[in-house]
């Protein structure tokens, strides 16, 4: 009989963390179009926001992908794509697959619209990006506008506390007018193991807006709002991009953030769940659509049974009466 092990990388999350925790360090990689999808502009516009809520951005633009290496992606806590370069052949799957294992490695890509239709002539690339942001985009579904979003699993981590958009105007007011506006979008393609947390209902159709998947010890998050500014500006929009990078950067960081604060806590042993030594707490555990599936009170030295519980990946929480770590792990055979 096979044993059951445990792959766990988890930390403090943001509302208990001191004030002085050195900034999270994000990677935006941005693309080089200048009307709509403008990444430098999205940039400028989140500049005051990034600053408010801790976040230091070291932007990157497509075009020789330097920053694609072990060495250079270490540097960095989370990475915030946008969309990069639509029909380019300029990604190697050397760097595809050095930024994949960054992610697998425990940490989150978080992706907002038009990455999911870039790279599209690029043979082998073109499908393992799709097979990394979880779907392909297929058309904007008449009269293209993005309708009403909805939270369908509003207790998913990477969506609490935050707000959908409001349905936005039915007919594209122009690039230069205030009125709140964005596309609809439509995908197919979806990887199996991608899990959607929203959906928005379009003219025609009702499609996934924002979803997760797994990709080792880490996850991509996407979400299909922003196609110009006037979505850019929401704080809704704002709130739920610095949500995500935000509890994104929680799962495997530096600092009191970083991994050995869990590795310490945590401990797994077959079918055993180990949480030693911090006296009174409580373990709750969810699976990717946010659902509790297991939850535990104890004091002391503890060991929780979790082989009810089917292979997969999951978050967990372990709350002291002083903190609470967050973070996930993979059970695997």
């Amino acid at each position: 009989m096979k044993s059951i092990q445990y792959a766990a990388c988890a930390l403090l999350t943001m509302a208990v963390l001191p004030q002085a925790q050195t900034p999270i360090k994000v990677l935006f990689w941005g693309g080089t179009a200048t009307g709509t999808h403008n990444s430098r502009a999205l940039r400028d516009t989140l500049a005051s926001v990034f600053t408010a809520n801790n976040l230091e951005m070291h932007y990157r633009e497509a075009n020789s992908h330097s920053w694609l290496t072990a060495d250079s992606l270490a540097a960095f806590d989370v990475a915030l794509l946008y969309t990069t370069n639509q029909t380019g052949t300029d990604l190697s799957m050397t760097q595809l697959n050095a930024f994949v294992a960054w992610i697998a490695s425990g940490r989150v890509a978080v992706a907002f619209h038009g990455s999911t239709n870039t790279y599209l002539n690029n043979g082998a690339v073109t499908t393992a990006w799709r097979q990394l942001l979880g779907a392909q985009f297929v058309d904007h579904d008449a009269p293209n506008h993005a309708g009403t979003p909805t939270y369908t699993q509003p207790n998913n981590p990477f969506l609490l506390g935050t707000t959908p958009l409001p349905a936005g105007a039915t007919s594209d007011p122009g690039v230069n007018s205030a009125t709140y506006w964005d596309e609809g979008r439509r995908h197919n393609q979806y990887v199996n193991d991608t899990v959607v947390i929203a959906r928005s209902q379009l003219a025609t159709t009702n499609v996934p807006w924002i979803w997760v998947r797994p990709q080792g010890l880490g996850w991509v998050y996407y979400n299909a709002s922003g196609h110009r500014g006037s979505a850019w500006t929401r704080p809704e929009f704002k709130g739920q991009l610095v949500r995500a990078l935000q509890w994104g950067a929680s799962i495997k960081t530096t600092g009191i953030r970083g991994k050995a604060a869990v590795d310490a806590l945590i401990r797994a042993e077959g079918n055993q769940l180990m949480v030693p030594g911090i006296g009174p707490h409580s373990v709750r555990i969810h699976n990717m659509t946010g659902r509790n599936v297991f939850s535990g009170n104890a004091g002391g030295a503890n060991q929780y049974d979790l082989s009810g519980l089917p292979l997969g990946v999951y978050t967990i929480e372990v709350l002291t009466r002083a903190d609470a770590f967050h973070g996930i792990f993979v059970r695997k055979p």
